[in-house]
């Protein structure tokens, strides 16, 4: 008997298949689209038009508000940070 402190050794066999991609089951020579798709039509009058409304929604917040919430949020990160370090 071999001794069981050493693994056994065991084969196995796997035979080699043919490549498939060599002879494929199909040969698509000839395609075409299944749907046609229709003309897209971008209108000419809205292209390289910018709106100024977003521009004017920034500048009716307060600077004063703008430098609270700014403050708070850099003393939130320091309690964060103190927090985690304690």
């Amino acid at each position: 008997m071999a001794d069981s402190s050493e693994p056994k050794k065991e084969t196995v066999h796997i035979p080699i298949l043919s490549d498939p991609r060599a002879n494929p089951a199909v040969q698509m020579k000839k395609t075409q689209l299944l749907i046609d798709l229709p003309a897209v039509e971008m209108p000419a009058d809205t292209m390289g038009t910018v709106s100024s409304e977003p521009q004017q929604q920034i500048d009716a917040i307060p600077m004063l508000f703008c430098w609270v919430l700014l403050a708070a949020s850099a003393t939130i990160l320091i309690l964060q940070i103190w927090n985690y370090l304690a």
